[in-house]
């Protein structure tokens, strides 16, 4: 069966996916409208490449900081509850978004930092439901879908970004960002109960003790940590490229608006992470560490090279690493962790993979404003990058494969 019809065969059979997908689609656009919108601000009233990094890290560091909750939240309460009432917060902070967007930048960037912090709560419980909505075989499908419509959702946000904020303002983009979250929450509310497998007499409660009940299961074995870890070189990486993006696109493409420029530049990326977790297994094993080269590959001759093809294939080749990393790496997990597990241990996954971007987008924006050299922070984000991989590639080899966890899927 081709992974087209596999796709149409989920969406079929798996109403309660079919829901969580359609709804994805419409807060991811909303996402990348505003993403494009609060950058411009950045780039045009703050200061330097920090203010730039300050963007990523609104994005990225909440999911560290909320992991604590997050996690045992999602393994506590009904999920579909849960992605219902961040929704609703994410799309009242937006609104704060869009009316400080005009008096300032440092504003704007909390209320961005609040939002995600809300919107990272939905994330984990989306994550932890997944396994309750497909079967274990279809794990790596379901999230090759996912990652797919982020791929799709990415590249037409973004250029839809570009434009509207070129054509009615950024604030404008970002008052369009809030209008989405509230047409998701319509639609998590066809979602069936999605409530968590809880074992014991004692439900987790938000904070550290519960967390550390999951980073204890998984330190004992060793596979599942390598996997735990396994999407943080990529996103070191992935940061420092970033960063050199938003930096350079308007040298690179100085005949269209810069904010064109970012939605292009950042739509080629995006097709690369759609089609990376659709390659044939034979050319691209199915593996969590397989798509970082591709992605130090990628940013390295998109930051260095001086032909325009070359910065072109290099946004496709770190797109292709990037969403095969995160879908191997995803589904990877969903198959190893246990039901009553899943929401704290895919809060540790969210917890590990923003502070690594997070601190190398900060790191790296830091050397490129004491030196001046733009592509500084791509360099930095791919060494630090190789080193922790290839040290996770040699730590997980004396490991043992680890076992698949099976459960209830709701219908």
């Amino acid at each position: 069966m081709s992974q087209i019809q596999t796709f149409r065969r989920l969406l079929r059979e798996r109403p309660a996916f079919r829901w969580v997908w359609c709804a994805q689609i419409i807060s991811l656009i909303g996402d990348w409208l505003s993403y494009i919108a609060v950058s411009l601000i950045s780039i045009e009233r703050g200061d330097g490449a920090l203010a730039v990094a300050w963007v990523l890290a609104a994005h990225a560091l909440p999911m560290a900081i909320m992991s604590p909750i997050g996690g045992p939240l999602a393994d506590r309460y009904d999920r579909r509850r849960i992605l219902i009432l961040s929704s609703v917060g994410a799309s009242g902070l937006t609104l704060m978004m869009w009316w400080v967007s005009e008096v300032s930048v440092t504003l704007l960037h909390v209320m961005l930092f609040l939002r995600v912090c809300i919107s990272s709560i939905g994330s984990t419980a989306r994550s932890a439901a997944i396994p309750q909505m497909v079967e274990a075989d279809d794990l790596h499908s379901a999230n090759a879908l996912l990652g797919l419509t982020w791929s799709i959702t990415f590249a037409l946000g973004l250029a839809l970004g570009g434009f509207a904020a070129s054509f009615l303002g950024p604030s404008g983009a970002i008052l369009l960002d809030a209008a989405t979250f509230l047409v998701a929450v319509s639609i998590y509310a066809q979602l069936p109960s999605l409530k968590p497998d809880i074992q014991g007499d004692r439900a987790p409660r938000p904070g550290f003790a519960d967390m550390w009940v999951a980073w204890t299961y998984v330190a004992q074995r060793r596979r599942h940590m390598a996997t735990l870890w396994a999407k943080s070189p990529a996103m070191m990486a992935n940061a420092g490229g970033w960063v050199t993006l938003t930096l350079v696109a308007s040298e690179r493409m100085s005949w269209v608006d810069v904010s064109i420029a970012l939605g292009l530049m950042h739509t080629v990326r995006a097709i690369g992470t759609g089609i990376g977790p659709l390659m044939p297994e034979r050319f691209i094993p199915r593996s969590p560490f397989v798509g970082p080269p591709c992605v130090f590959l990628g940013v390295g001759l998109f930051a260095f090279s001086s032909h325009p093809l070359g910065m072109w294939l290099g946004l496709f080749i770190w797109g292709c690493g990037g969403g095969h990393n995160w879908v191997c790496t995803t589904a990877s997990l969903q198959s190893q962790t246990p039901r009553h597990l899943m929401g704290r241990v895919s809060g540790l996954d969210f917890l590990l993979l923003s502070l690594s971007e997070t601190v190398c987008a900060l790191a790296g924006a830091w050397v490129v404003d004491h030196t001046g050299y733009s592509e500084a922070c791509a360099f930095s984000g791919v060494l630090v990058g190789l080193l922790l991989w290839v040290w996770l590639v040699w730590w997980k080899k004396a490991a043992r494969p680890a076992k698949s966890t099976g459960g209830d899927v709701v219908r």
